[in-house]
């Protein structure tokens, strides 16, 4: 997506993903203002429909690769049961990790809570950050190394 839009964006990409790295670091925290979500104020049904369909955009650019054979099946070889289910098993499957997830919260809270996660999950987030801080600097570099 980044060679379609020019390659100077690149270098606007790799300045976030530095201030990301830093805030991974602890160098500089990545927060931004909160007032416009607190405001929402969503909860229940219609905090879950806006979280979904929130998530449904975010993730729908990175499915569409998998969904464009299936609807090419309904639609080439008019085999729509079968289609849909297909579409309804990968709904399914692409789902049913975020249902765990969210319903395994008392475990995940006791893994977070003991000390030798925490103390691992420091040094994870020290090596994504400096992960992501490289790859900050590559997309920076990339515009003038590529010209």
């Amino acid at each position: 997506m980044l060679g379609d839009v020019g390659n100077y964006w690149q270098i606007l990409v790799g300045l976030i993903l530095i201030w990301v790295a830093l805030g991974m670091l602890g160098v500089e925290r990545c927060s931004l203002s909160g007032n416009l979500l607190y405001r929402l104020n969503l909860k229940g049904i219609k905090g879950a429909l806006v979280l979904g369909l929130a998530y449904g955009v975010l993730s729908g650019s990175c499915t569409f690769g998998f969904i464009a054979p299936i609807l090419a099946l309904i639609t080439i070889q008019k085999m729509v049961l079968n289609g849909i289910i297909m579409i309804l098993l990968f709904a399914l499957g692409h789902c049913l990790p975020i249902v765990i997830a969210g319903s395994s919260t008392a475990a995940v809270r006791k893994l977070v809570e003991n000390q030798s996660w925490q103390t691992g999950g420091l040094w994870f987030r020290r090596g994504a950050g400096v992960l992501i801080g490289l790859l900050g600097l590559y997309f920076i570099a990339n515009p003038f190394l590529s010209a």
